[in-house]
């Protein structure tokens, strides 16, 4: 599955608009040519809404559409994690540093900037019945978008509430 940039991102424990949603949060597709498309209105996006009583999922490209409600009464558990390519911005610094011996600090600034830029976060909800439906994130240097484990953490933490409070049950302390 590809990463997102993050277009925007909400969340409060309190509703942050009309419509009663908690939490806001909305992907585009990554790089300046799906960026340009999205300045003409050509705009696959992602996103997870979270209502008092149900999630929304929408993931949306330029073949189709999928639109996900999973109403809280059967939300399982939600997650969230990331990734860091070390790997890759390694190979990148060899490779690039064995191609421009002469500079074999491009190489390594090369990988830097890859391992910088390349970062995921995945944040997702599972249902009752097993269904994951997850988002992974890469910074955005575009939309000037940072967000990170404790945004993550805090969407979490709202949706869990939320499930609590749907199901009448007390929440746990951490």
């Amino acid at each position: 599955m590809a990463a997102y940039v993050i277009k925007s991102w909400k969340a409060s424990p309190v509703p942050i608009d009309e419509t009663g949603a908690h939490v806001k949060i909305v992907g585009r597709a990554g790089g300046l040519f799906s960026w340009l498309l999205a300045q003409l209105g050509i705009d696959p996006t992602v996103s997870i809404t979270v209502l008092t009583n149900k999630v929304l999922y929408e993931q949306g490209s330029l073949s189709g559409s999928i639109k996900r409600v999973v109403p809280m009464s059967k939300m399982s558990s939600t997650f969230y994690g990331y990734t860091k390519p070390w790997k890759e911005a390694v190979v990148i610094g060899i490779v690039c540093g064995m191609l421009t011996f002469w500079m074999f600090g491009l190489g390594a600034i090369l990988g830097l900037v890859y391992y910088y830029l390349n970062k995921t976060l995945t944040l997702g909800i599972v249902e009752v019945g097993g269904i994951v439906s997850s988002i992974d994130f890469k910074r955005s240097v575009i939309e000037g978008q940072r967000i990170d484990e404790p945004e993550a953490r805090a969407v979490c933490d709202i949706i869990e509430s939320l499930v609590d409070k749907h199901q009448g049950r007390a929440s746990e302390a951490d």
